[in-house]
Formats: structure tokens, sequence, C-alpha cells
């Protein structure tokens, strides 16, 4: 699977595209990996990810996991999915 997913991050007024990166699928589950390059330039612990139509249309309401550093967050398949994580190591 080559699907890119677009990571945006909420600045106090609008969302504002970070960049894509890879969604993988490890064993049964789909994840998403943030790049700690991304992390830096957050302004909040406040994300959107807008995954391809083709994607949602196929696994729509499955689990998707979001992994920012070692926090994660689960999140059903949907064309845009919000999650808060803060970017860590701990």
């Amino acid at each position: 699977m080559r699907d890119k997913v677009k990571i945006y991050n909420w600045d106090g007024r609008k969302y504002r595209l970070l960049g894509r990166v890879r969604l993988r699928r490890v064993s049964d589950t789909y994840v998403i990996n943030l790049p700690e390059r991304f992390g830096d330039r957050s302004y909040t612990t406040r994300y959107q990810l807008d995954t391809p139509e083709r994607f949602v249309k196929k696994h729509r309401y499955e689990n998707l996991l979001f992994r920012a550093g070692r926090s994660e967050t689960w999140l059903p398949v949907e064309e845009r999915m919000q999650a808060e994580a803060l970017f860590s190591y701990r």
C-alpha cells in the first residue's frame, strides 16, 4: 500500500499542513508515525489526518493507530480524523 496521509496541526485559528507521511500496515493494523520534525513544527497537540478517499471507502470504521513518538492514539478510519497527541519519547 502506498497511500499517503496529509497531517495538519491546529495553530489556534486554522489547521496548517505539516506534510505527508506514508500509511503503513503492521500485522492487521494501519499505523501513522508522526515524524519528529513534524512534532517540532507543531503549534499545538491537536492534529487532523486526511486519508485518501479510496482507503476510507475500503476500511471505514476500522481502527488506525496514530503515533507521536511514544504517545499512541487509536482512531476510527474516516475522511478527516482528529487526534490529540503530545509528541514525546517517554
